[in-house]
């Protein structure tokens, strides 16, 4: 994995104010992460209106899904991001 340099800083700075080693915080911070992934929420639905632009989507297309899966994306992401560091210092 690799962490972001500044990420990694601040997660460190954090872990000590909370007065805990890194590893821990991260695997708090991973803990949090992954539970709060598994409780999906159901979205309120609304009737919108609707314009016409001359191209259709699917039927099957569904927004909530499609946004729920970019914010996953988003998050993974993030998370590889502040795992990086930690990963390139362990290599080393």
């Amino acid at each position: 994995m690799r962490i972001d340099d500044a990420i990694f800083r601040e997660a460190k700075a954090e872990a000590a104010r909370e007065g805990m080693t890194l590893t821990r915080f991260l695997e708090e911070a991973l803990t949090f992460r992954v539970r709060c992934g598994r409780q999906e929420k159901t979205p309120a639905t609304r009737d919108l209106p609707v314009y016409d632009s001359g191209k259709r989507l699917p039927k099957s297309f569904n927004l909530s899904s499609a946004i729920r899966a970019s914010a996953i994306q988003d998050d993974q992401k993030a998370l590889e991001n502040l795992l990086r560091p930690a990963m390139k210092a362990k290599r080393s």
